[in-house]
């Protein structure tokens, strides 16, 4: 399986949000991706941060969901987009899963929000497993992938080779950006992109904004731990790999033993 993880700048508006995700279709397709990833609630944007995001209604994220369903199946790409979805209950934070034939196989609502995110967005419940290409994986939203390593677990332990993680991580009004990939003096969160994969046996691909100051670097981390590619902090692009599926084994994954606890 051929992924690309998508390195996309802040938007300003719904409109100016689903034109980078076609663009990058584009891009991908270019590049024979099989399955592209976006950023953190990527349409219309991450609430939260000090960005200007306009309030959507479910009708406008629905015709956006819409259109980037009709150019997966033009491109015959997946597609992992993460949106936030207004509701009786209130706006989730979660993740679409869009099959090459541009249908919707199933959506990974934010389970565990980042305290700060209460009352910007509700929790979901549940979990899924997907498998695309007979290649199984699983998604985990930012918070979750950091601070609660069970809900990688979750997936390994039911097959998946690889975790998405789309995240928001940084800031574009103050803070410092790390010098090199996994600097001990930066932030704990590439070195936790590390334990996900050594910790399950599995690739882990964690995809950020491209901010100003920038805490972690969009990356595909193998399951030995090695960082096998990034894209450059504050940088905007497409990050293309060719995953070698038989290195995931999940070996640590499936010897998980909770009944001995």
């Amino acid at each position: 399986m051929r992924i690309g993880l998508a390195t996309a700048p802040v938007p300003m508006s719904l409109e100016h949000s689903l034109r980078n995700i076609l663009d990058f279709m584009d891009q991908a397709a270019s590049f024979d991706v099989d399955l592209l990833c976006f950023p953190e609630a990527y349409l219309p944007g991450m609430r939260g941060q000090h960005f200007s995001i306009p309030l959507c209604e479910q009708a406008e994220l629905r015709e956006a969901l819409d259109i980037v369903c009709k150019a997966s199946a033009e491109h015959g790409m997946g597609v992992i987009l993460p949106m936030e979805w207004p509701s009786e209950q209130g706006r989730y934070n979660l993740v679409q899963v869009i099959s090459p034939e541009g249908k919707i196989m199933g959506r990974q609502c934010k389970t565990q929000l980042d305290p700060d995110e209460e009352g910007i967005y509700v929790p979901g419940r549940g979990r899924q497993i997907f498998e695309m290409n007979g290649v199984k994986f699983g998604v985990v939203i930012c918070h979750e992938g950091w601070r609660y390593p069970e809900t990688v677990r979750w997936s390994a332990c039911r097959g998946a080779q690889i975790v998405f993680h789309p995240q928001c991580t940084g800031s574009n009004t103050a803070g410092r950006t790390s010098q090199a990939w996994g600097d001990p003096d930066g932030p704990y969160y590439e070195m936790a992109m590390v334990c996900r994969s050594v910790e399950n046996g599995i690739f882990f691909a964690s995809v950020n904004y491209a901010l100003d100051y920038q805490d972690s670097a969009t990356s595909l981390v193998a399951p030995d731990g090695s960082c096998l590619a990034h894209q450059p902090y504050g940088q905007p692009g497409l990050l293309v790999q060719q995953l070698e599926l038989e290195l995931a084994t999940g070996l640590p994954a499936r010897r998980y033993s909770p009944d001995r606890y």
